[in-house]
């Protein structure tokens, strides 16, 4: 690619309109693009188009604009003069049409199309512009084109997208929804996320002094090391085995006539001006370490602190975070960064999404076309050496500062494995399969072609599709490519390759391998059913539907990775819809079905309790709940997706492991929920059912990032509210049954949960370099009056009057003040950040 790219940019010198001299960098054309309304007659959405020509010489036919932007199915009427076409779901290309004149030179073109959803968010708009210009049958490298979005000025009704929207931005609906948070709460010392379960004050206080002497058993070498590293980073306090100190820190295993809950409990006390953290498992001290830093925040030392007695243990075993790198790369530092913040908070598991439709993002040898192609998105025509660009429109493979592009070597990868262990974090790693599979699908194409020639049984020797295959089919994200042939023995190759290959990783890098996770979601009715090989398997095992063939992988994978000492861990459809004799077979090899569409709207509520009840480990992902790459709100220019509703902190604290009918508080549409009528007649969790709820997890899908600042703004704080039900899985509330009651516990432990968020972990976040979201401010005008409120106290709340964006110079709000306004604009900064804008305007 670097070899044609020289090549091509010599060209486009005299390409553009024929003209000669400088050599172009840039494309001689801006746009913009602009939000319309909903045409009543078709329930059709406008958006436009305008082209404006800088150059001196008029633009021609001889050009092609392409863009990227989350899929939509553009209409346009048969007279435009501009057409639009998807060459991928989200990459789309613009031309001219047979009724288009060239725009003259400082002319413009405006251009309007219709889709048939409304856009609630900035993040769906096109982005990535850029430009080829042909001459015969030449044609430039890409040229960048300068893009501007105009703001969202419309709103989209709630029936359309399914959730609550274009209120959210509202003033006065802020300034109510405000007022449920900003109650002052004094807090202690012991209050930290996950909240500890036993706190017991103990007579007399103790000096932490910043000279400690740290003893430790050999079994927890690794856990003081971390602890000696981070009393030094964070605090100052030169802690060291063998050396003499006032203080003492004791890292030992737990007294022989202690019986622990589980494998992490552990006991912290704090008593003459020592500190001992007790449990029987490194994971234990682990956590007990993570107590002690939580436990020493905001504390100048030496300090005089109350003696204590912690005992406290997780109720989930599992306690995870599963992060998309395929359709956006977050690079290897980045990672490990995200990973030490997550262990301290006792998050245990990192489910790494490292292959889809957009891109393979680990190092497998023999196979390197999967990151030679699979790994890179850039400018091209047939996909030969990278990927079509996609999401932020990359069209530089060899950009490295783009999330389109990257992938983790075998050493990346090594190296992660061992310091997630370090953290006790397992890394459950991800082959996409067989559906959302179109990078390694167009990766073994690629291996397919270069060696057609010279090594034909090579070439085929990893092949995921049938190439004579004419299945006709639309997956969820509208590809018609992306399914792996179950079919071909090359299939079962290519997987048992790369099995072994990442378990010779694990194995090398000396951290156990227990399951893969192999995905098996979304594969789209129609695939397989225009091939020959699958038509030929359906005979041979005597089955009439092709989706009988999905059954038929999943206990190849099964029986293949049984074959490797491992089990097959998956989305829920790889335990659904079995007869009881699959049940039993798969219920036996499966470490955990993660259950995703378990939505009481979708008729989906009771899937995690059925298969629980079944026989088979469950993780919970409940969408509405769990899925953070959803935006926290309906705001424009709040991030993510919403085709499952909203998520925020106060979602993900309300879901119950052992109660999931009453997760849910407000239906999609915002409206509230009767939690208590929610489980009515729903399929209940049997006694051995519950011992099969494995864990919690949260879902971070990455469409919508576009660098590492956007990964934690999704993450925090909208994981706090997961992590303390991994930790506390069954609140007070959970057990109560009179909806009064109920409400008012649980909105008692909401709002100690939010303070707790507020006072302690933003700043520890901040302190720590870790970029978080910020909640709006509410505002609004009542006789000749301005209000304002925020969540947080000792946050500013800067606003304008005159239609302008808040700024740091903005007016400062500090208490009720006269105002005529008929629009206020309002954001709220605080430790550096800045939130959304609020809008008030005059009905």
């Amino acid at each position: 690619m670097k070899k044609k790219n020289l090549f091509w940019n010599a060209l486009t010198a005299v390409l553009f309109c024929g003209c000669t001299g400088v050599q172009m960098k840039e494309a001689p054309v801006t746009m913009s693009w602009e939000k319309g309304e909903k045409d009543p007659a078709t329930g059709y959405y406008s958006n436009t188009f305008l082209i404006r020509n800088l150059s001196d010489k008029p633009l021609d036919k001889n050009w092609v604009i392409y863009f990227s932007q989350l899929p939509q199915d553009y209409r346009q009427p048969d007279n435009n003069p501009i057409k639009i076409e998807a060459v991928n779901p989200n990459y789309f290309k613009m031309y001219p049409t047979a009724g288009y004149h060239s725009i003259q030179a400082h002319d413009s073109l405006q251009v309007s199309f219709w889709n048939t959803s409304g856009l609630l968010k900035r993040i769906q708009a096109p982005e990535g512009a850029y430009m080829i210009v042909s001459s015969g049958k030449k044609a430039s490298a890409p040229l960048p084109v300068g893009l501007k979005v105009q703001p969202f000025t419309t709103s989209i009704e709630a029936d359309n997208v399914g959730v609550q929207a274009g209120k959210i931005s509202d003033g006065k609906i802020m300034y109510d929804q405000n007022e449920r948070f900003n109650k002052p709460e004094s807090l202690s010392s012991t209050d930290m996320l996950p909240t500890l379960k036993n706190v017991m004050s103990v007579e007399g206080r103790s000096t932490i002094s910043r000279d400690v002497k740290l003893n430790f058993d050999e079994a927890y070498a690794g856990e003081a090391r971390i602890l000696t590293e981070k009393l030094k980073g964070q605090y100052g306090i030169d802690a060291g085995a063998g050396k003499s100190g006032s203080t003492t820190i004791t890292l030992t295993k737990l007294p022989g006539n202690v019986v622990p809950v589980n494998d992490e409990y552990y006991e912290l006390s704090i008593q003459e001006n020592a500190v001992t953290i007790k449990g029987n498992t490194s994971h234990a001290v682990f956590d007990g370490v993570q107590t002690l830093l939580a436990l020493f925040r905001e504390k100048s030392f030496p300090c005089t602190v109350e003696n204590l007695s912690i005992k406290d243990y997780p109720g989930l075993p599992y306690r995870g975070i599963m992060l998309d790198v395929s359709r956006n790369f977050t690079t290897k530092d980045n990672l490990l960064k995200l990973l030490d913040e997550l262990s301290a908070y006792k998050l245990n598991a990192l489910h790494l999404h490292f292959s889809d439709d957009e891109g393979w993002r680990l190092e497998i040898p023999g196979l390197e076309e999967l990151t030679s192609v699979g790994a890179r998105r850039g400018h091209t025509y047939d996909e030969s050496e990278c990927l079509y660009p996609g999401y932020d429109g990359t069209f530089d493979p060899e950009n490295r500062n783009s999330m389109s592009n990257g992938y983790y070597s075998k050493s990346d990868f090594i190296e992660l494995l061992r310091f997630a262990a370090s953290r006790h974090i397992q890394v459950i790693p991800e082959i996409e399969s067989p559906g959302h599979a179109r990078a390694s699908i167009v990766s073994m194409k690629a291996r397919y072609k270069k060696y057609a020639k010279k090594d034909p049984a090579k070439a085929q020797e990893y092949l995921l599709s049938d190439l004579d295959d004419k299945s006709s089919y639309a997956s969820a994200q509208l590809y018609n490519d992306n399914v792996m042939n179950v079919a071909l023995p090359s299939t079962y190759r290519f997987l048992d390759k790369v099995v072994k290959e990442i378990a010779a990783m694990y194995k090398e890098a000396g951290v156990p391998l227990n399951s893969i996770h192999i995905g098996g979601d979304e594969v789209a009715d129609g695939a397989w059913l225009g091939s020959k090989p699958c038509q030929d398997l359906m005979k041979k095992l005597n089955v009439t539907q092709s989706a009988q063939l999905e059954d038929y992988y999943f206990k190849q994978i099964a029986l293949l990775l049984e074959k490797n000492n491992l089990k097959m861990s998956g989305w829920q459809e790889i335990a659904l819809n079995h007869t009881t004799g699959d049940d039993a077979f798969f219920s036996k090899r499966i470490a955990g079905a993660y259950c995703w569409r378990n939505n009481p709207e979708w008729n989906s509520a009771e899937i995690p309790y059925n298969l629980a009840n079944k026989g088979y480990d469950v993780i919970l992902c409940n969408v509405n709940s769990l899925y953070i790459d959803m935006a926290y709100n309906s705001h424009p220019n709040e991030p993510g997706l919403y085709w499952g509703g909203f998520v925020d902190e106060n979602k993900s604290f309300s879901v119950l492991p052992f109660s999931i009918y009453r997760s849910l508080r407000n239906k999609m549409s915002g409206q509230p929920v009767d939690v208590i009528l929610a489980e009515k007649d729903q399929e209940k969790l049997t006694p051995e059912g519950r011992t099969h709820i494995k864990g919690v997890q949260a879902e971070l899908f990455s469409e919508t990032l576009r660098n590492f600042g956007m990964v934690q703004y999704y993450i925090f704080p909208k994981i706090l509210g997961m992590v303390e039900r991994g930790w506390n899985a069954e609140p007070q509330w959970a057990s109560i049954n009179e909806s009064q009651q109920e409400a008012e516990a649980y909105e008692k432990d909401l709002q100690h949960f939010h303070a707790v968020v507020i006072q302690k972990e933003l700043p520890q976040l901040s302190k720590e370099g870790i970029n978080f979201r910020l909640p709006q401010p509410g505002i609004y005008v009542k006789d000749g009056w301005l209000y304002a409120n925020s969540q947080i106290a000792g946050a500013e709340i800067r606003y304008t009057t005159d239609g302008s964006e808040p700024t740091l110079q903005s007016s400062l709000w500090q208490g009720q003040v006269e105002c005529t306004a008929k629009m206020v604009k309002a954001k709220l900064f605080y430790l550096g950040k800045a939130s959304v804008t609020t809008v008030w305007i005059e009905k």
